[in-house]
């Protein structure tokens, strides 16, 4: 049986040593760790389909990672079985449409449950829509007006209302098949084939997408909770400026307070916020914060100054941190055109794989400048341990 929880323990260290491959401009070295987590997944999956293959109780077959595919999806699959083990590009080519959405939408499931910061925000899938509209303010009473039947109602209601193009960013995630995996021929195919791609994507898709959410520049890419939604220079967004703190009291209740303003200058009101970090800092600033020691116990230092759920990504640079409310930060894959899946044979990194590429479309933004704050966490340090004495010290002067 699949181990999900180690499996994505040894994909995100694999993730990690492609992006500090890819930070280095070491294309080989991002190449040979992509390589490494996909024929791992791979593997595993081999190992679970021979022995589980005779076993044709949906139910057992679920409870192992797989699920039910809808006609539609079976058939797609089916196609994409063919084209692989046919190794002809035009077989590829032939394939009628992108991968199904509601395949698009089980990705999005299985990423909002694997990464922290995906299952936070206002993550959804566009299903195929050019444009989607985004609530610009979190003022209910902005959305209405009492007065007289007319048009300045409407505008004022339009006023805050924000369209997202889900098509205007692309990212392409590649994936390995190696060979003898087309082996699978078998009347469950589609479901070990399913399950392969679904994490194979979802890992790719999700490391994509959480970089340029946290640092995306708007040109290409989503916009970054990093990034001044007020200025932009050639469809380019520009860091905020990070705040400096240096405690998760005084000096962090100030950032945070200052959130409750939005872009209109109105008052609004959130329930906790997130803290988004890297594991480096969670290590040696947030985590002895969270179970700090008191004379009345372990206390968390950062929620106790205002909730807060901290959220770790490799993404997020050493002494850099997030701090926004969540759920104002809006993205969309537009599933209904992503998924185009094509291959070539010009980027073999082994005799045994074939490269494949699908394109992912969509758009994401905070919904305001003020929902997000970048800060500069270098001068934090991690709370000192009481220290109880019994009986007298004395000084080496006493002594």
């Amino acid at each position: 049986m699949i181990n999900k929880d180690l499996m994505k323990a040894q994909n995100a260290q694999v993730m990690q040593k492609m992006y500090e491959a890819l930070q280095k401009g070491d294309v080989e070295a991002a190449t040979a760790a992509l390589q490494e987590m996909q024929t791992s997944v791979a593997e595993v999956i081999e190992k679970e389909f021979e022995q589980y293959k005779d076993v044709s109780d949906i139910a057992v077959l679920q409870s192992r990672g797989l699920r039910a595919l809808t006609s539609e999806e079976t058939e797609w699959y089916q196609k994409f079985i063919k084209a692989v083990k046919s190794g002809a590009k035009q077989e590829i080519t032939n394939l009628t449409g992108a991968i199904v959405p509601t395949v698009v939408d089980r990705v999005i499931e299985d990423m909002k449950k694997d990464h922290e910061l995906l299952g936070e925000i206002s993550f959804v899938n566009a299903a195929g829509a050019v444009k989607l509209v985004m609530n610009g303010t979190q003022m209910a009473s902005k959305l209405g007006s009492w007065g007289a039947i007319g048009s300045a109602i409407s505008a004022q209601v339009a006023g805050q209302l924000k369209l997202i193009d889900v098509t205007k960013s692309k990212y392409t995630a590649y994936f390995l098949i190696p060979k003898d995996f087309t082996r699978f021929n078998f009347g469950f195919a589609p479901m070990w084939v399913d399950q392969y791609i679904r994490i194979i994507l979802g890992e790719v898709i999700a490391n994509g997408l959480e970089k340029t959410i946290i640092s995306g520049d708007g040109d290409g890419q989503f916009i970054g909770m990093t990034k001044n939604t007020t200025t932009v220079n050639n469809n380019k967004y520009s860091d905020k400026t990070p705040v400096a703190i240096t405690d998760w009291g005084d000096s962090y209740a100030d950032v945070v307070a200052g959130l409750a303003v939005d872009g209109n200058g109105d008052d609004r009101n959130f329930a906790e916020v997130i803290l988004v970090v890297n594991q480096r800092d969670y290590i040696k600033k947030v985590r002895r914060a969270q179970n700090a020691a008191t004379p009345a116990g372990a206390l968390d230092l950062i929620s106790n100054t205002y909730p807060t759920r901290v959220v770790r990504s490799m993404h997020m640079p050493q002494d850099k941190a997030v701090v926004g409310i969540a759920k104002n930060y809006f993205a969309a894959i537009n599933g209904g055109v992503s998924g185009v899946i094509e291959y070539s044979d010009e980027n073999q990194f082994l005799e045994d794989n074939r490269v494949y590429s699908t394109r992912i479309y969509g758009g994401g933004q905070p919904v305001d400048n003020t929902s997000f704050a970048y800060l500069d966490i270098s001068g934090v340090e991690a709370p000192a341990l009481p220290v109880k004495v019994k009986g007298t010290v004395k000084t080496k002067e006493q002594a």
